[in-house]
C-alpha cells in the first residue's frame, strides 16, 4: 500500500511590522478648538465648546466628528457644520445607551426571579448546589466558581447576615445568590442548566423556547456591556453573540450585527413583562430627537419599523 505524502502546511501570513513612532502630543482644549476651526468647524458657542472638550474629551468626541468630515485628508468639516451638532450626536448616543440599560435592567431583574423562584419551589432554596440540575459537571463547576466568588463571602448586609447566622448550607439560598450575580453571570447560569430546568425557568415569565432565551440573554449581555462601558451604540456593528432568529419575525433579525436586532429581542422579552409600549415609544421619541441620526443607516432600523408586527 502506497504511503501518503506528508502534507505541508502553508505558512501563515504575518501581520506587517509596525514602523512608525507615535509623535502626537497633548494640547490645551483651546488650541484644539482653534485647530478644528481651521478645518472649517463653526464654533457656535465657544464657552460650551470648551466645556465639552474639557469634560467629554477630544478623543471621545472624535468618532462623532468623523460623521461631519470629508473622508479624505485633511478631513475638513462639511460646510455649515457646527460644534453643537457634534455634541448633539454624542448626546444621542449617550441617551440610547442609557435607555437600553434601563430596559435591560428590567429584564435582568426578571431573570433573577425566574432563576430563583420556580426551581426553589419545586426543589429547595439551595437546589443549585446539586450538579444534577446542570447540563454537565464542567458547567456546574463553572457556575459554582462564579457563585463562590460573588456570593461566598460577607459582602453587604444580606450576605453578612446569612454567614453570621447560618453554618449550613455553606452558601446562601438561590434568591440571595441571584441578587449578587451580574447579568452576564446570570445568562451563563441559565445556559448551564439542564434543558428541562431551563424550560421551567424560561416559562416562569416567557413563552419563548429556552434555546432562543439562551441566545437572547447572551446577546443582551453583550449590548449591556457596550452601554455600561460607554462604547458606541450609534453606527457601531455588534458582531459578538448575534441573537438567534425568532421564525415569526425572521425579517427583523436579518441584520444580525445591527442594534435593531437587539432592540427587537428587548421588545419581545418586554412584551411578556407587560411593558410593550414603553420600549417602543421611548425608542421612537429618541430616534426622532436627533436630525443627525439615520435610524436605518446607523442602527439598522427599517423604514416604518414601529408599524411592523413585532412592535404591535
Amino acid at each position: 500500500m502506497a504511503s501518503k505524502k506528508p502534507t505541508t502546511k502553508a505558512p501563515s501570513a504575518k501581520a506587517p511590522k509596525a514602523t512608525h513612532v507615535y509623535s502626537k502630543v497633548a494640547e490645551p482644549y483651546a488650541k484644539t478648538l482653534h485647530r478644528l476651526w481651521n478645518k472649517g468647524l463653526i464654533i457656535d458657542n465657544r464657552s460650551e465648546a470648551e466645556m465639552a472638550l474639557k469634560t467629554i474629551g477630544y478623543f471621545r468626541l472624535l468618532i462623532y466628528m468623523r460623521h461631519f468630515q470629508s473622508n479624505t485628508a485633511p478631513r475638513n468639516f462639511r460646510p455649515k457644520t457646527k460644534f453643537s451638532s457634534i455634541v448633539a450626536l454624542y448626546n444621542f448616543d449617550r441617551e440610547i445607551r442609557l435607555l437600553t440599560l434601563n430596559a435591560i435592567e428590567k429584564l435582568e431583574v426578571a431573570l433573577r426571579t425566574a432563576i430563583s423562584n420556580p426551581l426553589a419551589e419545586l426543589h429547595t432554596p439551595h437546589w443549585y448546589l446539586d450538579p444534577l440540575h446542570f447540563d454537565d459537571h464542567i458547567k456546574f463547576h463553572g457556575v459554582m466558581s462564579k457563585i463562590i466568588k460573588d456570593a461566598g463571602a460577607k459582602k453587604g448586609l444580606a450576605l453578612t447576615h446569612y454567614f453570621d447566622k447560618y453554618h449550613a448550607p455553606v452558601l446562601p439560598p438561590i434568591w440571595l445568590v441571584c441578587e449578587k450575580l451580574t447579568f452576564g453571570a446570570l445568562s451563563h447560569f441559565f445556559a448551564a442548566l439542564r434543558i428541562d430546568r431551563r424550560k421551567v425557568v424560561g416559562r416562569y415569565i416567557w413563552t419563548y423556547p429556552e434555546k432562543l432565551l439562551v441566545s437572547w440573554f447572551h446577546a443582551l449581555n453583550q449590548v449591556r456591556n457596550i452601554c455600561a462601558h460607554q462604547d458606541r451604540v450609534w453606527n457601531n456593528p455588534i458582531s459578538a453573540f448575534p441573537p438567534e432568529t425568532h421564525k415569526a419575525y425572521s425579517g427583523d433579525f436579518a441584520a444580525s450585527t445591527s442594534f435593531y436586532s437587539r432592540a427587537v429581542v428587548i421588545q419581545l422579552l418586554m412584551k411578556e413583562l407587560g411593558m410593550n409600549n414603553w420600549w417602543r415609544d421611548s425608542l421612537r421619541t429618541l430616534l426622532q430627537s436627533c436630525t443627525h441620526v439615520d435610524p436605518k443607516l446607523h442602527l439598522g432600523f427599517p423604514n416604518g419599523w414601529d408599524s411592523r408586527p413585532v412592535w404591535a
